[in-house]
């Protein structure tokens, strides 16, 4: 463990366990990054497929062209 010794602070800083906080929360924020490309990268594919579904696979589904449309048209981010 490293200790700081500042003359303008008090206390002493502990810099192992301020390191590992930041590095906690990088990870966190790292792991919500990555988890919210994969489903913006799923909804996009599913978007792509379902535009590429025929009629008739569409009416097994219950959906319409127009529900597909709009579907197809929102951004990879919109649910």
């Amino acid at each position: 463990m490293t200790t700081l010794r500042l003359p303008n602070f008090v206390n002493d800083i502990d810099i192992s366990s301020a390191v590992y906080g930041i590095v906690q929360r990088i990870e966190a924020a790292s792991v919500k990054v990555l988890d919210t490309l994969a489903i913006w990268e799923a909804r996009s594919q599913e978007r792509q497929q379902l535009s590429k579904l025929s009629d008739r696979m569409l009416v097994d589904i219950g959906l319409t062209r127009d529900q597909v449309a709009v579907e197809v048209g929102k951004y990879f981010w919109q649910q």
